[in-house]
């Protein structure tokens, strides 16, 4: 049997109805089955669950899919009925999880008799914790290959991009629910995986990767399409959540961490999945940017976690007394000897630390919070005599000034030092300062960054450095802000660039001439590939030097605006970019659809990285469709990054 073939017979053996109607009864109506391979094994199973003999599995590499699919056709033969909740569970639960096989019966119990339609469990804790959905823990690393099955799914018009909060962030295949969760679930499933399968047969990248290699190391013969199927749990939740289904899920507490992972680390773990779901349950930037900053060394080193979240067969089993009351203890037994009888053992859990805010001083940017500076503060683009570059600041302080607007304060831009007006600065373009002009500006005066932290930087120099040290400062990219920190700078707060409404001003031209412009200086990277396009037959178009309503113009008639990094090092150029996602520009961008700095952006640009970016280009010229889609979709993202929120969010921490 193969997926999305009609289930033909049924193997014999499956429970009868009288028999699940009986277990159900003492279950509150949650039937839980546990599969094995061998008769002897029966002996190891759960007494809660129900026996699965699936000697008749012959879709290994669909793992437990195939098996849900043939009990929900023989629970719809015998009228199991639409209200009782029911899934699997493998042998593996109690070596991943941090509770019991009786406990999640109880909790599953509890969710139906609340009125929920389904129960999930999580079992990678960890993983939740740093990464913001399931997807992206493939693209970091996981499962490497899977990109062109993510931009494949998105295609079909389901958005993968979004975080996964408790309810949808799910792997294992740990989770029951009634008929109304399971009817959806397949439906939601097979069409995505009808695709797939259709993409497989004609050989497109992404059906390649379907059914390639899962870069799997516990199994070198594991294609990519369980690791798929495992996946689209947490991606039918959120479709189906929106539309009213009811989902309630385990929600890990500290100690489940520091049980999982070690008092250090699980704390550690348990902080950044708090920040997590308090950001997608606020929307409150300053919850974004603390899991941001904290998951960064993780998710560049995740093998610890995936380890201890994961353990492979050797590790002992936990021993679960209490369920969720976190009584627990390993069964210690030595070489050749019989089991010891297990002692519940009450495990003390320390209490987590309280996580102090960071001490206030001179250097803190807002320090007393919004009321204070609502109409404290104006704007300075710092503009040296005969530097038109200023004006490069423009449009981000618009913006700037556009959320003070809406929240209903003021910040005046001003490009001259003597119309302050007894205001404090907000300063953009701290790298033109003076240093002789520091002494002559209020104590609460603030640098906002926009300059790439990279040794290729001709800004990042002695001088500047030495101005970002004796102000506060706010940086516009948290991996940016990681790199001033390096260089002494460990005051810096982060400032996002967002959306103002004022940034919506350019007027698309009915008729766009020009196929690629590109603006800025013209290091070889990046005249090389203009050069190429040029030749290939593109009209291309090259602005430096020109700013405000020219250039405007000009992007106005261009199907395309092309980013290449200028420095090796491939900061993504949000301050570039986020005026073009403003406008409804399609934008072609070099990058890795990896960078943790582009996931609010997916699908809202066109990311390649930089050998592929011509080709990339020669699509979206012969596409009209695609670049229009990509335009929408990049104005929404933009607009779903409130410059005024961002803001709030700083003053708060400085409250």
């Amino acid at each position: 049997m193969t997926i999305n073939q009609l289930i033909s017979a049924l193997p014999a053996g499956l429970p009868d109805l009288a028999l699940l109607t009986e277990k159900a009864a003492g279950t509150g109506s949650v039937i839980i089955y546990q599969p094995y391979l061998d008769p002897s094994q029966r002996s190891q199973l759960d007494a809660v669950a129900v026996p699965l003999d699936i000697s008749f599995n012959t879709q290994a590499a669909t793992r437990e899919y195939e098996l849900f699919r043939i009990l929900h056709a023989h629970h719809e033969t015998i009228g199991l009925g639409e209200d009782v909740f029911w899934g699997l569970l493998s042998s593996k639960f109690e070596m991943k999880s941090v509770t019991s096989f009786p406990s999640f019966v109880a909790e599953a119990e509890k969710a139906r008799e609340e009125g929920a339609d389904a129960y999930l469990y999580n079992p990678l804790i960890g993983h939740a914790a740093i990464y913001s959905n399931v997807w992206e823990h493939s693209l970091l690393g996981g499962h490497p290959g899977m990109d062109p099955i993510f931009l494949h799914i998105q295609e079909l018009g389901y958005p993968i991009a979004p975080p996964q909060d408790k309810t949808a962030f799910a792997f294992c295949n740990y989770f029951c629910g009634n008929r109304k969760f399971w009817s959806g679930y397949f439906a939601f499933c097979e069409r995505i995986l009808e695709s797939l399968e259709t993409e497989a047969r004609i050989g497109t990248p992404a059906g390649i990767a379907y059914v390639g290699s899962a870069q799997y190391s516990r199994d070198a013969n594991a294609t990519m399409r369980p690791f798929v199927i495992e996946r689209l749990l947490g991606l039918y939740v959120q479709q189906a959540a929106a539309k009213g289904l009811k989902i309630a899920a385990f929600v890990p507490a500290p100690a489940d961490f520091e049980w999982k992972f070690g008092v250090r680390l699980g704390r550690m773990l348990h902080g950044l999945f708090a920040a997590k779901e308090a950001f997608l349950q606020s929307r409150d930037q300053a919850h974004l940017t603390s899991w941001q900053e904290g998951r960064q060394p993780l998710i560049k080193q995740p093998h610890l976690i995936w380890g201890a979240d994961d353990p492979p067969a050797w590790m002992p089993r936990g021993q679960f007394t209490g369920g969720r009351e976190l009584m627990r203890a390993y069964a210690p037994q030595a070489f050749g000897a019989s089991p010891a009888p297990q002692q519940a053992v009450r495990t003390e859990i320390p209490a987590a630390q309280k996580v102090e805010q960071p001490l206030r001083n001179a250097l803190q940017p807002f320090a007393g919070g919004w009321q204070a500076h609502k109409d404290r503060h104006c704007i300075w683009i710092v503009t040296p005599d005969n530097y038109n570059h200023s004006h490069a600041f423009d449009e981000v302080a618009l913006g700037l000034q556009g959320a003070f607007e809406e929240l209903g304060g003021s910040a005046p831009i001003t490009r001259d030092i003597d119309a302050f007006a007894g205001r404090a600065p907000i300063i953009y373009g701290g790298n033109l300062l003076a240093p002789e002009v520091l002494r002559h500006l209020p104590k609460d005066s603030v640098v906002i960054n926009l300059e790439q932290v990279s040794e290729e930087s001709v800004w990042i120099n002695s001088r500047y450095t030495s101005i970002l040290k004796s102000l506060p400062v706010l940086d516009y990219s948290p991996r940016n802000r990681e790199n001033l920190a390096a260089k002494g700078i460990d005051h810096a707060g982060v400032l996002e660039i967002g959306y103002s409404r004022c940034l919506s001003q350019i007027q698309h031209a009915a008729v766009k001439d020009i196929d690629v412009l590109f603006y800025g200086s013209l290091p070889e990277r990046r005249h090389h590939i203009l050069k190429t396009l040029e030749q290939g037959g593109l009209k291309v178009v090259h602005l430096f030097n020109v700013y405000g309503a020219e250039r405007d113009a000009v992007i106005a008639r261009a199907k395309i605006v092309i980013n290449i990094h200028h420095y090796a090092s491939g900061v993504f150029e949000i301050v570039r970019i986020s005026y073009l996602l403003a406008n409804r520009v399609c934008v072609l961008t070099e990058g890795d659809i990896r960078d943790p700095d582009l996931q609010p952006f997916i699908g809202g640009l066109a990311i390649e990285p930089y050998d592929d970016m011509i080709e990339r280009c020669y699509k979206l010229i012969a596409d009209a469709d695609e670049r229009d889609a990509i335009a929408a979709k990049g104005l929404a993202a933009m607009r779903s990054r409130s410059q005024a929120d961002m803001l709030m969010s700083v003053m708060r921490a400085g409250a």
